[in-house]
């Protein structure tokens, strides 16, 4: 299968005037976690109905249908919303990545790849899609995707009487959420940044509307480093440094990147808390909750909730 991804800056939804024509139930995983987000569109943008969370363990690989059809009837149950349209985004540790040079984003060329560099076997189960870098890169990023997993979500949707209406992956969710609710593309470069376990972060870079790299960094003392990437290395190496930096307070501003939208899902908050405690001019919570609207007039708690930053792509038109 082959689909050619590019970041989109457009937000259709604010269009819509009456609430409730549409349901839509955004789920994200983050290990055995998985964050909701229900919302409708209405005259003042999305609105949020109801948000939350449930835990479930996959004990047994095999049962990969039975498992999602029970986190998805868990959670359908507790929104009770009918029939929602719905998005999911999957944790990236459940799929592949790889890069490889294609020039103009040629499919022959990606294809060709592929082919060099996997067996029958793989092909037979996975799903590859294609996201491209920066065109002076002239390379693409390719995400693989097990079969089983998208046939459980289209056997289990139709059994739920429901439609999946997109599948994404982790961060790439994520900053689709950073364009639709804090208008990241109009800053002329931006950095996802997604505090992980042991120091261990995540990262997109974007720049002038194209990604530059996705890396993994390592926050240890006065030094770091990065852990893997894909994309340009130069980059990762000084988006690294600078945040670096930041946190031994040699530096007041992210210098990297003009923007840096900042979240978690693991639950380690104490970073989180640690960097928006600077107060850099240049560093913003990745939270829907302090944008959208909510039927709910209640105090959201700004870092519990920060995991449903990866319920972004339920507002976009981009999905993996």
């Amino acid at each position: 299968m082959f689909l050619l991804l590019k970041p989109e800056t457009t937000v259709l939804l604010r269009e819509r005037k009456k609430v409730g024509q549409n349901r839509m139930l955004a789920i994200s995983q983050s290990g055995e976690n998985y964050y909701y987000l229900n919302w409708v569109p209405s005259e003042v943008g999305p609105m949020v109905t109801q948000y939350g969370s449930i835990k479930k363990e996959l004990k047994n690989p095999d049962k990969i249908d039975e498992h999602y059809y029970e986190v998805l009837e868990e959670i359908f149950s507790n929104v009770k919303n009918g029939n929602p349209i719905c998005t999911f985004s999957l944790d990236s540790r459940n799929v592949l990545f790889s890069t490889c040079y294609a020039a103009n984003n040629s499919e022959e060329m990606i294809n060709w790849h592929l082919k060099q560099s996997r067996d029958e076997t793989l092909n037979k189960i996975i799903d590859y899609y294609h996201y491209s870098f920066n065109p002076e890169s002239g390379r693409v990023l390719n995400i693989g995707i097990p079969k089983t997993i998208r046939q459980s979500f289209n056997k289990n949707m139709s059994l739920l009487k429901s439609k999946m209406n997109g599948l994404s992956v982790g961060i790439f969710s994520a900053e689709v959420g950073a364009r639709q609710w804090m208008h990241a593309h109009k800053h002329k470069s931006y950095l996802i940044w997604k505090i992980g376990k042991k120091k261990n972060d995540e990262l997109l870079y974007i720049q002038n509307g194209e990604l530059v790299s996705y890396f993994s960094i390592h926050r240890s003392g006065k030094k770091g480093k990065v852990n893997w990437w894909f994309g340009d290395s130069v980059s990762a190496e000084s988006i690294c440094k600078d945040i670096i930096n930041v946190q031994n307070n040699t530096s007041k501003k992210f210098s990297s990147a003009e923007q840096v939208y900042l979240y978690t899902t693991d639950g380690n908050m104490k970073d989180v808390k640690f960097f928006h405690a600077l107060e850099l001019e240049n560093l913003t919570l990745l939270n829907p909750l302090s944008v959208l609207e909510t039927t709910e007039d209640e105090k959201v708690h700004e870092y519990n909730t920060l995991p449903l930053a990866e319920t972004g792509n339920s507002f976009g038109g981009i999905d993996v």
